[in-house]
């Protein structure tokens, strides 16, 4: 009884031990995997930053009306650097975990995104083909031009929900840093 018990003591132990090293060793993993989604969220920002750039963010619908320009490049440059901004940012988004920062970083893609929906809408090519003077015959009602003409300033507010979500981000990633660094101090 006596060799027994002490088997299973020493079973235990070995358990006890072992659960121990794992714990460590998790430990160990989940803080080299902790930097990846730090890294992912710092490579979103800064890409979804190069879309920001392109575009011209107004404070206000009068600085808009003295501007009226859209963006520093052409529907089709941003267009394609929304892909490739959206093909680089979207699988970083899938690897992050659910929070205000994801959300943020969603919101902001899905903002410039809008926008460049809304400014395809409105674009008038300087070059003009064959195919697209068929559809030119096509007379707008007064209702459709007064819509039309308020489309320019809908762009510009996406981009400014856009920019405000990705300050919103940048902030957030900030305070999650400073977060992370008083609890290393602890």
């Amino acid at each position: 009884m006596f060799r027994l018990s002490l088997a299973l003591s020493s079973l235990s132990l070995l358990l006890v031990a072992m659960a121990a090293q794992g714990q460590v060793l998790a430990h160990l993993n989940r803080s080299a995997n902790e930097a990846t989604p730090r890294d992912a969220k710092a490579r979103a920002i800064a890409a979804l930053k190069r879309l920001d750039e392109d575009v011209i963010v107004y404070r206000s619908l009068g600085d808009f009306e003295d501007g009226r320009k859209l963006a520093h490049v052409s529907v089709r440059a941003f267009e394609q650097e929304l892909a490739a901004v959206n093909a680089e940012v979207q699988p970083l988004l899938d690897e992050m975990p659910p929070g205000k920062l994801k959300l943020q970083l969603t919101n902001a893609l899905d903002s410039f995104r809008d926008g460049l929906f809304w400014w395809r809408q409105i674009d008038q090519p300087r070059v003009v083909s064959v195919a697209a003077l068929a559809a030119a015959h096509e007379t707008r009602s007064p209702a459709d031009a007064a819509f039309i003409s308020t489309v320019p300033y809908t762009v510009a507010i996406h981009w400014r929900q856009a920019h405000a979500y990705l300050n919103q981000s940048e902030k957030l990633l900030n305070e999650l840093d400073r977060s992370d660094a008083r609890q290393a101090l602890r």
